[in-house]
């Protein structure tokens, strides 16, 4: 088993919260590998929604990843592109006539 290891920046502007935690956790269910978020002397289990939302990481936050497994690589890169990239610009609901 090989154990991967990045430091990432928190990206998302409005930190760690729900939409971001269920792309994580819904990206993982591919994987095999066991991941790991750490910040601020705290550690969340990547693929559970309550740990990753207890770190309360905020926009700019230094978080570490770490994964472990024979897939650990891809499943470090999959949740890193989801904490270094903004979220997608969501457009407002259309009104009806």
């Amino acid at each position: 088993m090989s154990e991967v290891t990045q430091d990432v920046i928190l990206r998302i502007e409005n930190g760690l919260h729900l939409a971001p935690i269920s792309r994580i956790v819904g990206a993982l269910a591919e994987f095999k590998s066991a991941l790991r978020v750490e910040f601020d002397n705290r550690s969340a289990d990547a693929r559970s929604a309550t740990d990753l939302m207890l770190l309360a990481a905020t926009c700019g936050a230094p978080l570490r990843v770490v994964a472990v497994g024979a897939d650990a690589e891809a499943a470090l890169q999959t949740v890193v592109a989801v904490l270094e990239n903004p979220e997608p610009v969501r457009e407002p609901p259309a009104r009806p006539r």
